[in-house]
């Protein structure tokens, strides 16, 4: 009778799993059945929800994440009837997503990340708010596409400050050193007084975190 529970329990448990379709970071290799890698005919496009160990944990490295834990093959053997020359795979967290776009043959043709809310390097922190003294970090965006092998060939942050009734959108393109490591410059800026909201960036969201809203004297500079 116990073992009869149990497997009813399991059972239960995995039912509850493939219908939320929940994906977590490290369950990516395991094998899905062809149904649930079948994309969307109405947008040629399949999306998967990641559930993070911690925030952060997929914006550290996207591309990476998707080159080594999403199975391409089994995703076009699973749409081989479907007469589609390209496909569009999205990985999303609560933090935002990346977006892969792969031909027939499962090469990347190209890729676009878009993040919120990301804490900056710390020299890029300190070279926004150097530039502008007085004012407090209230947001960011992380923004990165690549073309065809998926390596990054453009990316940058959007920095978004306020100083009283004032407000700046800051954009710094990023360079990556001999290791890896994001260095920010500052390219261009966009002053207005609040509540305006200048043209182009009315898509500019951001929410307040402890760690945001910093300024030189919080930094100790």
């Amino acid at each position: 009778m116990k073992k009869l529970i149990l497997s009813l329990l399991c059972i239960a448990f995995v039912g509850m799993a493939y219908s939320q379709r929940v994906i977590k970071l490290d369950e990516l290799k395991m094998d899905y059945t062809p149904k649930s890698l079948e994309i969307d005919e109405s947008s040629n496009s399949l999306t998967f929800n990641v559930s993070e160990d911690y925030v952060g944990q997929f914006h550290a490295n996207p591309m990476r994440y998707a080159k080594e834990n999403f199975s391409i093959m089994d995703f076009i053997e699973a749409n081989r009837n479907k007469e589609y020359d390209t496909f569009e795979v999205t990985f999303i967290t609560n933090k935002g997503n990346l977006k892969v776009n792969y031909n027939n043959l499962g090469e990347i043709i190209s890729s676009s990340q878009k993040f919120i809310d990301i804490k900056l390097p710390y020299n890029s922190l300190i070279s926004v708010l150097k530039a502008n003294e007085g004012y407090s970090i209230v947001g960011t965006k992380h923004l990165a596409f690549s073309r065809s092998g998926g390596e990054i060939n453009k990316e940058f942050y959007k920095v978004k400050l306020e100083n009283g009734n004032k407000s700046k959108t800051v954009k710094m393109n990023i360079n990556r050193d001999a290791s890896g490591v994001a260095v920010g410059v500052l390219a261009q800026l966009c002053l207005l007084l609040l509540p305006g909201v200048p043209p182009g960036e009315e898509n500019f969201s951001f929410s307040f975190h402890w760690w945001l809203s910093p300024t030189l004297a919080d930094l100790q500079i």
